[in-house]
């Protein structure tokens, strides 16, 4: 028999949470005789909150989320909300979608990723159970902020606050050999693997800035946007990755994918809210699944699988048909 997955003692968290969420059933059909590592999903519909690479899945009845959570529990998977805004996000808190939107998520057991404090106090005030995941951006603002930072001793602290606690890649590959000895409870770090920006980027807390701008409603005004795009463009010449000039990235091999998991890495993250189905596919291709099998005979099951589904409209549909 195939075994599709490259990795089946890990969990995956992948972009999935309306982004490229046609993904969810067809895993579960091509891997309907293996284990499907695929834990949880992660996005959020655009609001105030949101950070990170927008999803643009901006839904105006709760009623609809509330729909779409539902069928994710029929695989089994969890949804976990991108709440990773870091741009004023003190005065977004009273936001009425945004907590509106908390609200139906926590009722389907939701997790949330939050980046900065104030958004974790807020959403644990209102549900002291609700389940939280320290985003990547905090440890990476707050070692640009300081050149003091002790890393692993932050990464131990969030780990008596969170559930889940991601660790900068970089980090994770320059102490892999005694990154079970420098984290306590290793199997609650979280890895991102296919991370394509520059390594060690001294920009990136500028950039994360920029995404929450645009993700918030107050920018969406044609005149601060075009404003926004000229500071992103500023941005753009400090970046090789944007100027298509070769640098190092991020992106971790199958070695050292391999010898994270050797230590006891159990969730592993691949990047994509923002990419399309093709691309995305390429970047599971080379992350998720077992290359033993050729990337044209798993694209070929793929695409069959997602047409008849379209065909027939099977349950699985509903995940992006209401969109």
């Amino acid at each position: 028999m195939k075994k599709y997955v490259k990795y089946d003692n890990v969990e995956y968290f992948m972009p999935f949470l309306y982004c490229n969420d046609i993904f969810i059933p067809i895993l579960e059909k091509l891997l309907r005789d293996e284990i499907n590592p695929v834990k949880y999903v992660y996005g959020t519909p655009f609001c105030a909150w949101q950070g990170g690479r927008s999803s643009y899945a901006k839904i105006n009845k709760i009623s609809q989320i509330d729909i779409y959570l539902k069928s994710l529990k029929t695989y089994n998977i969890i949804p976990t909300f991108t709440f990773t805004n870091i741009y004023d996000i003190e005065e977004k808190l009273n936001d009425e979608y945004c907590n509106n939107l908390l609200d139906i998520a926590y009722k389907n057991d939701a997790h949330f990723i939050v980046a900065t404090d104030s958004l974790y106090n807020h959403i644990k005030s209102r549900y002291p159970n609700a389940k939280m995941h320290c985003s990547v951006i905090n440890p990476i603002c707050k070692r640009i902020d300081d050149k003091n930072f002790d890393e692993t001793r932050f990464y131990n602290e969030m780990l008596d606050k969170y559930e889940v606690v991601v660790i900068r890649p970089e980090y994770a590959i320059e102490n892999t050999d005694k990154l079970d000895k420098l984290i306590s409870d290793i199997s609650r770090v979280e890895v991102l693997i296919n991370q394509h920006c520059l390594y060690d980027c001294q920009y990136h807390k500028s950039h994360y800035i920029m995404l929450s701008k645009f993700n918030d409603d107050i920018f969406l005004k044609e005149e601060k946007n075009k404003k926004l795009l000229t500071m992103l463009e500023d941005l753009s010449k400090h970046c090789p990755k944007e100027q298509n000039i070769e640098y190092k990235n991020v992106c971790m091999s199958d070695e050292q994918v391999a010898r994270l998991i050797d230590i006891g890495i159990k969730k592993i993250k691949i990047q994509g809210r923002h990419k399309n189905f093709d691309i995305l596919f390429d970047e599971l291709y080379q992350h998720f699944f077992n290359k033993d099998i050729s990337k044209e005979e798993i694209r070929s099951k793929i695409d069959l699988i997602s047409a008849r589904m379209i065909q027939y409209n099977k349950k699985a549909a509903v995940i992006f048909a209401m969109k």
